[in-house]
């Protein structure tokens, strides 16, 4: 990655689901970042510790809305109310231009209803650290 440095996004839940699904076979895309602007909603799915691609069992979060700009990375950890949901581990782009699905890979594969999320609740991402890379 050659990012030295990117701020945190804020978000909030939009719409907190229940709904898990067997039979998704859900693979992200080959991007590794995302350009998000304030003000769009995006998607959150649950993929599970240590996914291996394509994924059939995947637990749905729900939708989130930025309030902030910026460059979201795999690697980043989605923080909700205080609580590690899990860390980025792709980009699905199967419903653009109307959303990303952002996946998340957790030890706690359940969906956003089951673990107590709420509309409204304030939500994070915390970027990954950045390593420096050689040269000037």
């Amino acid at each position: 990655m050659m990012f030295t440095s990117r701020e945190p996004f804020r978000l909030r839940w939009a719409a907190v689901m229940d709904h898990t699904r067997r039979d998704r076979a859900i693979e992200p895309s080959a991007w590794q970042t995302r350009c998000i602007r304030a003000g769009e909603v995006h998607e959150f799915i649950n993929v599970g510790p240590e996914p291996r691609y394509p994924v059939d069992h995947v637990e749905y979060y729900g939708f989130a809305t930025f309030e902030t700009s910026g460059v979201l990375a795999v690697g980043d950890t989605l923080v909700s109310d205080g609580r590690t949901l899990g860390t980025i581990s792709g980009f699905d782009e199967t419903h653009m231009p109307n959303h990303y699905n952002i996946l998340v890979e957790s030890t706690d594969l359940r969906n956003g209803h089951v673990i107590g999320l709420k509309a409204g609740t304030a939500v994070i991402t915390c970027p990954r650290e950045s390593k420096r890379s050689g040269g000037i």
